[in-house]
């Protein structure tokens, strides 16, 4: 069994993590549901009941309204099936379409209730294409007030059938406003991996059963998603997410995240806090270099010293005064004494440089590892030790593991964990959705942590050295681990959400990214509001 070395919760209640579960280990706890006497009919009337919950809320009762239920073969479609049903319990007027036969026994059960309800049904397969309710002219009530997809659920692989597909479109041939809710997964969208090889539902709400699976955060299209809403279906008072043996150990990061990192003891000095040594800058990109250090500083760093090319010193010294510079020809004659490197932001790439940052690296401490640093070492790969975490995005991702972008993005997770077996470090893959990657010290297999912390103000160039920072300077006190390298990135993008507030998702700059870590942290322990038109994780 998987022993966590913390609890999910904190003395106040407060949520500090969240568990996400694989399709596969959502089959497994639904299986122990089972095997303790839990009727798996009672389960879908359980899942059901949420989704109808979501649906009145969103739109504002009930009574009167009009919803079509897209209903698949399987046990998706028969969560649909009863939730038509008990939608109209609460004075609604559901319509059922069917893409065929419901298989399951549970499904063929409510397909039985909802015909003994009278509730309109019509099985798309066993009518012409031009008889389709979403066909031209064939509905007296073109417009419905929402749509509840219940098409394929978390098993689905590949794209879906044409039937399938044509349902998946049929709320975009109604031109009026409505409300689309996805039970536990969007139709055709991986619920694993995210990848969308199809067509697939584009949803206001997405209510997933127990916990989040992690194609909710992953899919390049988080948009179709809609606000997630984890459900439980009565497994929670069982305790069936303790599995023996997961596929994945997965978490998520919520701002409560910030709560791990410690205040310091009332004696702490400077070399308490730190020694960060960056290798890092350019001319043309001192700006990359005084970035990461600015943050670091601002992170909690004791000392930061910043080696880089003589001729760039004189900026660095007025753009952070807080951090001390060294000629990097001295500094490979005479390294300096460090607590943890970080290097690659702005620094460009030649045999040089790589041999510089050979002669400064030391496996038996903490190392951050960015941009130019992650492009030469795609040409020179080799085993950075469990102390080192790298930061790549997509495309340096690519380059790392001698794959296309496309891929990566295709299957994050597996990206993510290859390139922490190639590389025996840390990886933060970097994205909308960071997912950091390392060998638990606790269970020995590999740890996941997502974080979707963040806002599109972070897409400018300026940002990854930020992060690159802040994670040097958190390295020294929470040592590597997926854990630390997600609480870098959670902290980073809650600062840019609380700086997006304040100076505009457009304008924010990476210096007023940095200066928003200290509201970011008191957000995160509970010490100020959240951010206006922040609903949770």
């Amino acid at each position: 069994m998987i022993v966590r070395n913390r609890i999910q919760k904190d003395e106040s209640n407060v949520i500090i993590w969240k568990e996400l579960l694989t399709p596969g280990d959502m089959r497994k706890t639904e299986q122990k549901a089972f095997e303790a006497g839990m009727p798996s009919i009672l389960l879908m009337e359980h899942a059901a009941m949420k989704v109808v919950d979501a649906l009145e809320k969103e739109l504002g009762g009930c009574d009167g309204k009009r919803v079509v239920f897209l209903c698949g073969t399987g046990n998706n479609g028969g969560d649909g099936l009863a939730a038509a049903r008990l939608f109209q319990a609460r004075g609604g007027w559901p319509e059922i379409w069917l893409s065929g036969d419901p298989k399951t026994p549970d499904a063929k059960i409510n397909l039985g209730l909802a015909q003994a309800c009278r509730i309109d049904i019509l099985n798309l397969s066993k009518l012409p294409r031009e008889e389709w309710p979403f066909s031209e002219g064939f509905s007296p009530h073109r417009h419905h007030d929402g749509y509840v997809d219940a098409l394929l659920g978390i098993g689905m692989k590949g794209e879906p059938d044409f039937i399938t597909s044509a349902m998946i479109l049929a709320p975009y041939h109604d031109f009026q406003d409505h409300t689309v809710i996805a039970v536990d997964v969007p139709s055709g969208m991986d619920a694993l991996t995210g990848d969308c090889p199809g067509v697939y539902v584009h949803a206001d709400v997405t209510v997933t059963f127990h916990k989040a699976k992690p194609g909710l955060y992953l899919s390049q299209d988080r948009e179709a998603v809609g606000r997630i809403i984890p459900a439980d279906i009565g497994l929670e008072a069982l305790d069936c997410c303790c599995l023996d043996e997961k596929e994945l150990d997965l978490e998520i990061t919520t701002p409560a995240y910030m709560k791990y990192l410690q205040d310091r003891p009332l004696d702490a000095h400077k070399g308490d806090c730190g020694r960060i040594l960056i290798y890092a800058g350019s001319m043309g990109m001192a700006g990359a270099a005084a970035m990461c250090a600015k943050a670091a500083v601002c992170a909690g760093a004791g000392l930061v010293t910043v080696a880089c090319p003589r001729e760039i010193i004189p900026i660095l010294q007025c753009l952070v005064p807080n951090a001390m510079c060294m000629d990097i020809e001295v500094a490979i004659k005479n390294p300096p004494a460090y607590d943890v490197l970080a290097v690659g932001c702005g620094l460009t790439q030649s045999e040089e440089i790589w041999e510089n940052i050979q002669k400064l690296f030391n496996p038996a401490k903490p190392s951050v590892w960015d941009a130019d640093a992650l492009n030469m070492l795609a040409r020179h790969p080799m085993k950075l030790g469990s102390q080192a975490v790298i930061t790549p995005h997509p495309g340096e991702a690519a380059r790392l593991l001698g794959i296309t972008p496309d891929q990566v993005l295709q299957d994050p997770i597996r990206a993510a964990r290859t390139l922490q077996g190639k590389y025996s470090c840390c990886a933060l893959l970097k994205g909308d959705v960071s997912i950091a990657c390392a060998i638990s010290l606790v269970s020995g297999a590999p740890k996941y942590v997502f974080n979707a912390l963040g806002t599109p103000a972070l897409a400018k160039g300026g940002s990854g050295d930020a992060l690159t920072g802040i994670l040097a300077a958190l390295l020294h006190t929470e040592g590597a681990s997926a854990s630390t390298a997600a609480m870098a990135s959670a902290w980073h993008g809650m600062a840019g959400m609380i700086g997006e507030k304040r100076h505009g998702q457009r304008e924010l700059t990476t210096l007023q990214l940095i200066e928003c870590l200290h509201e970011a942290e008191q957000w995160g322990k509970g010490k100020i509001a959240p951010p206006a038109g922040w609903e949770g994780c």
